[in-house]
């Protein structure tokens, strides 16, 4: 059981990665949406919750190790691997269900402590702004936020976003006349 469990612990990471990705791939990712990504909050609750197996395992191990083969002792096993299941099933549900996507209607945003899909329509939004951190002369991209009235989306701009973020903001000018505005900061 302890082999199973280190190898399970080093396997955890790229696991986690693997099952996030194909499960939003497969079965989240729509062709009229103009961009999908997982916020990386996904990636580290998948890994984390698949890390905690191991653990669990070597727990189990030393917990029977040190007690005597008795019925209460099984029941006891039983019971423990069964919450644990329970716990780690909606928690593994909670991160795959934690996506952000673009499309023709808006912004559509599934956080990763609710169980319903959050839709900001292209009609109330009031701004866009992008924000770059200037680091020693080099210029970074840092996130893009979307204001709707006084709510405020704050989306990263990984390269991925970058990549598609400008169909989506000739969009926004061409629709809703509302243009990027730029704001740089220091870093320190």
């Amino acid at each position: 059981m302890i082999t199973a469990a280190v190898i399970m612990f080093f396997a955890a990471m790229p696991i986690g990665i693997f099952i996030v990705t194909f499960v939003h791939q497969s079965f989240y990712l729509d062709k009229s949406q103009w961009f999908f990504d997982s916020p990386i909050s996904s990636f580290i609750v998948m890994v984390g919750m698949l890390f905690s197996i191991p653990l669990l395992l070597i727990i189990i191990a030393i917990y029977m190790s040190r007690t005597e083969e008795s019925r209460r002792r099984n029941t006891i096993v039983l019971a423990a691997t069964f919450v644990t299941i329970l716990i780690m099933s909606v928690i593994g549900y909670l991160s795959l269900d934690n996506y952000y996507y673009i499309d023709r209607k808006g912004i559509h945003y599934d956080e990763l402590w609710k169980l319903e899909t959050i839709s900001y329509s292209w009609a109330e939004l009031t701004s866009v702004k992008q924000v770059n951190i200037n680091d020693g002369g080099t210029l970074k991209p840092e996130k893009i936020i979307f204001t709707y009235g006084t709510e405020k989306i704050d989306l990263p701009l990984s390269p991925k976003l970058r990549n598609e973020i400008e169909p989506v903001m000739r969009f926004i000018e061409n629709e809703k006349g509302i243009r990027l505005d730029m704001e740089t900061i220091e870093k320190d």
